[in-house]
């Protein structure tokens, strides 16, 4: 969706449940000397300014990252708070291309896909400017094109090992439907491909979501019974305190009548790494502790 900007949610709750999953993902590919590949569907422009009247704008940011970082967190939040820490100094907050660029090692592979022209721009000049590794030691591919084509076109990749983060804006009932069309697709050629997928808990989207988890998981099994599917799911409101309002009226409620459009978000997650399943409960408890209803 063209008219999505992250910039506005850049940090927020639902930022933080999926780069905590994908940074467990990414330490559990670490553990193996043996190159992976990584695909990110729907790249954005990788960093964004806590300072950007954007933010500001919204204050998810503020209710987010910049709300846990001020907390004593457990061992298991602990590497993706270190991570985001290096950047906030900045007055910066990394999206997922600039996570998954500051963990991969020279022999791994970055393919990243973004559609926005402004945001491909960014970006671009987002990762030549990363002060981590030098970017001549790293692969990284970056193509303005649809992530799902991508995906499908570009899988399974020579390496074999890796995983993909799909996280599309959901804006259009379009989305489940394809996240559901792609996973099944992509996932018949690499099985043992790790797949993330972030979804929205939206009252008003509940029979999609749940279709679309469906769809995928019961392809998944059909193929083989035994691979691991896990969903993990953070919730800062109750389903039924939700209901569905304009940003106006959210950012106009000084008193916060209106409950937030999200009542939380989900990851699902195919291959689960073992280090995933072990931390992950302690992960969103506490979590929820620090958000809920904030």
């Amino acid at each position: 969706m063209l008219s999505y900007q992250h910039a506005y949610h850049a940090g927020n709750h639902a930022d933080i449940l999926k780069h905590y999953v994908l940074c467990s993902v990414i330490q559990g590919l670490n553990k193996k000397e043996k190159p992976y590949t990584l695909y990110d569907t729907h790249a954005g422009s990788g960093l964004y300014d806590m300072l950007d009247n954007r933010s500001l704008k919204t204050n998810e940011a503020q209710k987010g990252i910049l709300k846990l970082v001020k907390s004593e967190v457990p061992p298991a939040l602990g590497f993706y708070k270190n991570l985001v820490q290096k950047y906030l100094d900045k007055n910066l907050y990394p999206g997922s291309p600039a996570i998954e660029y500051s963990l991969m090692r020279g022999q791994d592979t970055l393919i990243l896909s973004e559609l926005h022209p402004a945001e491909i721009e960014n970006l671009k000049k987002n990762l030549q400017s990363a002060d981590t590794v030098s970017a001549s030691k790293k692969s990284v591919q970056i193509h303005n094109r649809s992530g799902w084509e991508m995906l499908k076109a570009l899988t399974p990749p020579v390496t074999h090992r890796g995983a993909v983060l799909i996280d599309p804006s959901y804006e259009e009932t379009d989305d489940y439907l394809q996240a559901a069309k792609t996973i099944c697709t992509v996932y018949k050629k690499w099985t043992n491909g790790i797949f993330m997928l972030w979804y929205p808990l939206l009252a008003h989207r509940e029979a999609e979501i749940k279709s679309m988890i469906t769809e995928i998981t019961d392809f998944v099994k059909s193929i083989n019974a035994n691979t691991q599917i896990d969903r993990y799911e953070l919730c800062v409101n109750s389903f039924d305190a939700h209901k569905e309002t304009s940003l106006e009226q959210v950012l106009s409620d000084s008193d916060k009548k209106n409950p937030p459009r999200l009542y939380g978000s989900g990851m699902l997650v195919i291959n689960t790494p073992w280090n995933l399943i072990q931390e992950a409960d302690q992960a969103i408890s506490f979590l929820e502790q620090v958000f809920w209803n904030s």
